[in-house]
């Protein structure tokens, strides 16, 4: 085989695998395209699914919260309706209801009556904070997953030009060896300017009339 054969064999296969280079990197630059692109949806799904149960948390702190508040409201009810009826006992009893032992009984009554009501609404403030907590860790995971969707958006984006250029180098890289493989021909064999040779004769034919 001789040398231009064999040159235009090395020009051939390097042709072929350049082309290859550009195909595989326009291919790849697609996939991750398309990678991207999903990983973003994804990560506004999870956005929107810690949106949702933000809210539900937020609304489940305010549902404690009231809730607290009418328990206690329905103690303090419930201990002036005790009261009553034991100042009513009491006066049936004769004894007298705004001094002595009577007096410090409904006192005592009253003040425990308070402080179950004042504990009952603070269970509800405690159940209704670590609802808020909750929806805290909700907001933060939404708003840390849409930053990610715009991330993968913007990298997705990104991804075509990337490939393009991916491709453009493996091209030129493709060009320059090719050039340089046909240069090194030339410098090696000068009598093997055959193109040269073959346009000058080409040029030298007279057209047919």
């Amino acid at each position: 085989m001789g040398p231009l054969a064999t040159t235009a064999i090395t020009l051939a296969s390097t042709a072929l695998a350049t082309g290859g280079g550009i195909y595989s990197a326009i291919s790849q630059s697609q996939a991750q395209q398309r990678q991207l692109e999903a990983q973003a949806e994804q990560a506004r799904y999870q956005s929107d699914v810690a949106s949702q149960n933000r809210q539900l948390a937020e609304q489940e702190a305010s549902a404690k919260r009231r809730e607290g508040y009418e328990n206690m409201t329905a103690k303090r009810q419930e201990t002036a309706k005790f009261i009553g009826k034991q100042r009513a006992a009491l006066g049936a009893s004769g004894a007298a209801l705004d001094t002595g032992s009577a007096l410090d009984l409904v006192a005592d009554t009253a003040e425990q009556g308070e402080l179950d009501a004042i504990n009952i609404y603070n269970r509800g403030i405690d159940a209704g904070y670590r609802s808020q907590i909750q929806a805290w860790n909700y907001g933060n995971q939404a708003a840390a997953g849409q930053a990610a969707a715009d991330s993968y958006d913007s990298a997705a984006s990104a991804a075509p030009a990337q490939g393009f250029m991916n491709a453009t180098g493996t091209a030129l890289g493709g060009i320059a060896s090719m050039g340089s493989t046909w240069g090194n021909y030339l410098a090696n064999n000068p009598q093997g300017k055959y193109w040269d040779r073959a346009l000058q004769g080409w040029s030298d034919v007279k057209p047919r009339h």
